[in-house]
């Protein structure tokens, strides 16, 4: 039978239990902050131990899938829910009553609440966890503007020399032979290399997913989301290959429960490097190159502009390319999904919010100063 057949009391007490489910929330941010009283307990319980049990065979049952599950349910969601507005408008309407809207709200209510709370506990208390240089064992300091100067000169000559063995299409631009399938095919083997350093990056967790909206993925600047739901690192395939690579490893990081931003690019760039094939080591190396490059700039730009002089001509030619593809996404759209980037990391403990990408530096630096001791 219809749920609206019901009786007027019996649709109004099942959307004061819908309402009611808005308690989980709470509840969900409660226990995220428990969590955060203690890093090294949350670290050794639930980012070592609950959340892997959980999440690896769930990411392995997604993984079995060819397309984004996460995907596939937002879109069937969406649908669903506009059709549900559409027909609740039209019914208070025609009845005259409210309880139709009020019905529907309950039910989006009860939806958002039980995507948090299992978002919270599936995966969002790994923002509580020790970070990753206090696992792997690296002192973050202050760095000096040489310091920095001679981590993106280094970068420059990595990246330099690592242009002249990858793969070129037709307009002499880097390319990936076999597109995303082979990446994702390909991607655990840096992790696999990497987890000999960093044991902690160890596990069997799903493929890496295409998404089908990712022309609509690009309007919105972000590349790649790691749903905790369904445990799936899902990828915006349009980008420039040059950026593939590293975008497939930085959501993997999130898939293996590292969900700061900047951590997840370190962990990117060194699973990246640490890859047998030169497509990934290239992704990588640019990556790192982008943000110490940037933040050289912001602390002296004179230096800046020196060292990019230094860049090879086929090295320019993929970054033309790239600022020619990313000049398209400019618009409105960016700029709202930015905001509720920007607003979700802060909500989950990351104060500066988008800013906190950028922090990959230090920890670049920071492994550069461990690995010359």
């Amino acid at each position: 039978m219809s749920f609206f057949k019901y009786s007027p009391p019996e649709m109004k007490k099942l959307c004061i239990y819908r309402y009611l489910s808005l308690l989980l929330i709470p509840v969900a941010f409660l226990i995220k902050w428990l969590m955060s009283l203690d890093p090294v307990f949350t670290e050794k319980y639930y980012s070592r131990k609950i959340y892997p049990f959980i999440m690896q065979p769930i990411s392995r049952f997604t993984g079995l899938f060819p397309f984004s599950v996460a995907e596939i349910a937002v879109i069937l969601i969406v649908f669903y829910f506009i059709y549900q507005l559409v027909s609740a408008i039209i019914k208070s309407i025609r009845r005259r009553k409210w309880v139709f809207i009020i019905n529907f709200l309950s039910k989006a209510a009860f939806a958002a609440s039980i995507y948090i709370f299992l978002q919270t506990i599936l995966w969002g208390i790994n923002y509580e966890r020790i970070t990753f240089a206090e696992n792997a064992g690296i002192i973050v300091e202050k760095y000096s503007v040489d310091e920095l100067e001679e981590l993106c000169k280094e970068l420059i000559n990595n990246a330099n020399s690592m242009r002249e063995k990858v793969t070129e299409d037709e307009n002499g631009i880097m390319c990936v032979d076999g597109g995303f399938k082979s990446l994702a095919r390909r991607a655990h083997l840096g992790y696999e290399e990497a987890q000999k350093k960093y044991p902690f990056l160890s596990g069997k967790y799903g493929k890496p997913k295409p998404v089908i909206l990712s022309k609509l993925m690009s309007h919105s600047n972000i590349i790649g989301i790691y749903t905790g739901i369904t445990g799936e690192a899902n990828i915006d395939t349009d980008i420039p290959d040059m950026e593939l690579p590293s975008t497939i490893m930085h959501e993997l990081a999130h898939q293996r429960g590292f969900a700061n931003e900047d951590e997840a690019n370190f962990i990117a760039y060194v699973t990246c490097l640490h890859h047998p094939d030169i497509d990934f080591q290239y992704s990588g190396t640019i990556l790192a190159l982008q943000y110490s490059m940037n933040a050289l700039y912001r602390t002296e730009s004179e230096r800046y502009f020196k060292l990019i002089e230094f860049y090879s001509p086929k090295l320019l030619n993929d970054f033309m390319d790239q600022k020619k593809y990313w000049d398209q996404y400019q618009g409105t759209i960016k700029k709202v999904a930015n905001s509720i980037n920007d607003t979700f990391l802060k909500i989950n403990g990351v104060k500066d919010g988008v800013q906190s990408y950028g922090r990959m530096v230090d920890l670049l630096l920071a492994e550069a100063r461990s690995n010359s001791q």
